[in-house]
């Protein structure tokens, strides 16, 4: 009877483990789905009626005049933040390698959002990474305080977009 590794005896052990490991994969995704179908119906509706026949103009105006129920209600939406003049924090809002790039982006970020970006000035920050490359960092700035850059940030986050608070 040899000691030695025989890898004809292993070789079960490689595929159970991967069985075992597709099956918790499998179990996770299952319940992440489960837990999204779950808010996706449980959601309320607000209740409806049917409206009633309007005999007159005076019926007319109340029925303006009624409640009237927000489909699509806003989220709760942070202060607009206050930019400063020299202030010591910017939000990056992205790192291009091109510098062409640079104004395209910010004309974007400004047309997305006119009312966010009205008092806000392009800062951009070059960083040499060495072998991964040049970058050029675009940010919005400034703020006085990290609140108000982190404020800036959310709203900017609520559009979809990545960003990060910096100080300069």
């Amino acid at each position: 009877m040899s000691r030695s590794y025989d890898p004809r005896m292993h070789a079960y052990d490689d595929q159970s483990r991967h069985a075992g490991v597709l099956y918790v994969l499998m179990v996770v995704i299952a319940v992440c789905f489960g837990g999204f179908l779950w808010q996706l119906y449980s959601a309320t509706l607000p209740e409806t009626t049917a409206p009633a026949p309007i005999a007159n103009d005076r019926a007319m105006a109340e029925a303006e005049t009624s409640v009237v129920v927000e489909l699509n209600p806003q989220p709760d939406v942070p202060d607009m933040p206050r930019f400063a003049a020299n202030g010591r924090y910017v939000a990056q809002l992205a790192a291009l390698q091109s510098e062409a790039a640079i104004d395209p982006a910010w004309r974007r970020f400004v047309s997305r959002a006119p009312g966010l970006f009205a008092n806000a000035q392009m800062d951009v920050q070059r960083a040499d990474l060495g072998a991964r490359g040049v970058y050029h960092r675009v940010r919005a700035g400034y703020f006085a305080s990290s609140g108000d850059a982190t404020a800036f940030c959310q709203r900017i986050r609520q559009m979809g977009q990545d960003c990060i608070v910096a100080s300069r």
